[in-house]
């Protein structure tokens, strides 16, 4: 039984991991790109196995960000971004509106790892400027000016450094109010001429199935290991049907004071579709049966409590074609179980 509640839990846990980010923001000034369209997914490289997007500026004005009943700021613990904050003034919270990301993990061999992210928001270029020149260097690269920081990352397979090679991540104005950062010291990539053509990229034709979304994450899913045994449970069909999943897509939406929370599963066939919706509804009874255990009411914090009570009623999952979702309501009572629940 705690196996298949484990299992539950994590799938839950992924659910509410795409509106984590949406929680913590404020608003400040007006964007110079005011549109909530995907435009912006236009200027980060095709192809990429993993898509990100975040619109922070439809966050804020939302009624479920301005009668949120947790106000606190959200803490990053990196000393690098303090750093940067202190000397350019620079804070994702206030001054950051809406942010594109192509990232290519070192789970996918074929290429070298990287990730391009353009961002859109209130930058001022000259604070910019002169912590680049304290902290970094100054390079130029097709006509642009362009800031190079020392990455602490280390050189990692695929690599064409060697480990005591220093490593460089970029950072240009593409306007007054939009940055692009690469991982690598070359900004080529984002120079290249992007499109968002559907047919030539497939994380973008996933990313028009989600358009009107605050927040998506769309990835496509890693090789699965032949020793796969998620919380050790080892199943042949259980690895089947994972890895007959090609594509994730976790997606959040404001509607009113709610959030509408998606994960999305893509499979080879519809067959498989069907059998994992049945796999995650049996999953679902069994996490509803472990919390009914006087022993799991006593060991679990009241909040985490009747927060994954609340989720495992309300979650709705449904197969269509080759695709599976989970869909699930964030509401202010949810928010509330779980804000009681950091305050302890």
């Amino acid at each position: 039984m705690g196996k298949y509640r484990g299992i539950l839990i994590v799938v839950v846990v992924l659910v509410v991991l795409a509106a984590a980010t949406v929680f913590y923001v404020e608003v400040r000034g007006d964007s110079a790109h005011p549109s909530g369209d995907l435009e912006i997914l236009s200027q980060v490289p095709a192809g990429a196995p993993t898509l990100v997007y975040v619109d922070l500026a439809a966050i804020r004005v939302s009624s479920f960000y301005q009668h949120r009943p947790d106000r606190s700021p959200l803490a990053v613990p990196d000393s690098d971004y303090a750093k940067f904050v202190q000397a350019t003034g620079f804070d994702f919270e206030k001054d950051l509106d809406r942010v594109a990301i192509a990232s290519w993990p070192q789970s996918f061999a074929q290429d070298r790892k990287k990730t391009v992210a353009v961002a859109e928001g209130r930058f001022d270029r000259q604070k910019i400027h002169d912590f680049a020149m304290k902290e970094g260097k100054l390079d130029h690269q097709e006509g642009h000016d362009v800031f190079l920081f020392p990455s602490r990352q280390p050189a990692g397979v695929g690599s064409t450094r060697s480990p005591t090679e220093p490593s460089w991540n970029s950072l240009v104005f593409l306007d007054d109010h939009r940055i692009a950062m690469v991982e690598g010291s070359s900004i080529a990539p984002v120079l290249a001429t992007h499109g968002a053509d559907s047919a030539a990229d497939p994380a973008h034709e996933r990313a028009a199935r989600v358009t009107g979304s605050a927040v998506f994450i769309i990835s496509r899913v890693p090789p699965i290991p032949d020793n796969f045994a998620p919380g050790g449970m080892q199943s042949a069909q259980l690895a089947d049907l994972v890895r007959s999943v090609q594509w994730i897509t976790l997606a959040a939406r404001p509607e009113g004071e709610n959030l509408r929370v998606s994960a999305e599963g893509e499979c080879l066939t519809s067959t498989d579709a069907r059998q994992l919706q049945s796999t995650l509804e049996t999953l679902r009874m069994f996490g509803q049966a472990g919390l009914e255990s006087p022993k799991a009411r006593q060991s679990m914090d009241p909040a985490t409590f009747g927060v994954l009570e609340t989720l495992l009623k309300t979650a709705d999952v449904k197969a269509t074609a080759e695709r599976v979702r989970i869909l699930v309501e964030i509401t202010p009572d949810i928010l509330k179980l779980s804000g009681g629940q950091k305050k302890k």
